[in-house]
């Protein structure tokens, strides 16, 4: 069932301290006291669907170990090592690549993103990520990352484990948009919560300037378009939320020049039923674990110019809508 498999790949905060993550198929998770002896920190790959032989962007979060404090603010250093495949396990890890991630706030996050770190903080002083572009592994199968952040004048340093698959499951950069002919607020025998989770008996689907035109539609026009893959009240993180909410303030700021469609993940949670809609974008063929928020950015000539999985920064968003724009 795509509930029991999204949770493997899917990045969640408990309480407002811990970021949570597995992925595939364990935690992905290991930490290591620094060389004083004092606590260590924990980390935890929040990408999806990575493929080998492409550049992408790496989501890792690092929290210190005892779960009371996020690590937030500065650049950490990335080293990447591949562990092989199920079927051919390497004796010990072949070294890749290596990248300065820094750190990306999630949207609606007010915390300054050049302000001085790595530190550790609470949730509530920085909420966010750390982001690498353009990491490139060579071949699919398992991988491991080494952050190592300097806090303090101390070094700590934590592995993470993760999957690398041969191609995408989600629709890529340089991909056509599926052409999806989503469910629009208001029409007859819909269910607005399958529009938007957040509607009810009382109350509507919101942020109409999201739910007033299928991706078909901009496409057959030949309008830019941003397409919002997400489930703000199911969410099994808490970045649904945040990123509907920037697209909707982005579509007030642009919507004159580009199309903006938010499609909700499930038909009925319930009863563990996807969406069509959004099933055409992030669970194609049944394999790719339903996982969300994903955002994506498509041009005029109906390709997909970026994707952003899990979390999407407003600033790195609006740089690729303005891209795409041409401003």
């Amino acid at each position: 069932m795509i509930a029991s498999r999204r949770a493997v790949r899917i990045i969640a905060v408990v309480g407002v301290l811990a970021l949570l993550a597995v992925g595939c198929g364990d935690s992905g998770e290991s930490n290591t006291a620094n060389a004083n002896g004092t606590e260590g920190i924990v980390t935890k790959v929040a990408s999806f669907d990575l493929a080998a032989g492409r550049p992408q962007r790496f989501l890792v979060g690092l929290v210190r170990a005892d779960n009371e404090r996020l690590v937030g603010f500065g650049a950490v250093q990335l080293a990447f090592a591949f562990n092989g495949t199920k079927e051919r396990p390497l004796a010990s890890p072949r070294p890749g690549p290596s990248a300065e991630a820094r750190f990306l706030p999630i949207p609606g996050d007010k915390s300054d993103p050049s302000a001085p770190g790595p530190r550790f903080v609470e949730a509530s002083a920085a909420n966010g990520v750390y982001s690498a572009e353009s990491v490139t592994f060579s071949e699919p199968g398992f991988w491991q990352v080494s952050a190592t952040a300097r806090i303090d004048a101390k070094v700590y340093r934590a592995d993470g484990r993760f999957e690398v698959l041969a191609k995408s499951l989600v629709p890529a950069v340089g991909d056509p948009a599926p052409r999806t002919k989503n469910p629009l607020a208001g029409q007859p025998d819909v269910d607005p919560k399958s529009i938007d989770s957040r509607a009810g008996a009382t109350s509507p689907v919101p942020d109409p300037e999201l739910h007033s035109t299928t991706v078909a539609q901009a496409l057959d026009a030949r309008r830019p378009l941003v397409v919002v893959v997400s489930t703000p009240t199911f969410c099994q993180s808490r970045f649904c939320g945040p990123i509907t909410d920037a697209v909707s303030a982005f579509a007030k700021r642009y919507g004159d020049r580009m199309a903006f469609v938010h499609l909700e993940v499930w038909r009925n949670y319930e009863k563990n039923e996807l969406n069509p809609s959004a099933r055409e974008w992030i669970d194609v063929d049944g394999d790719a674990e339903g996982s969300e928020p994903w955002t994506f950015v498509v041009g005029s000539d109906g390709l997909i110019k970026y994707r952003f999985d899990n979390v999407a920064g407003e600033g790195e968003l609006e740089a690729a809508i303005r891209q795409v724009l041409g401003a």
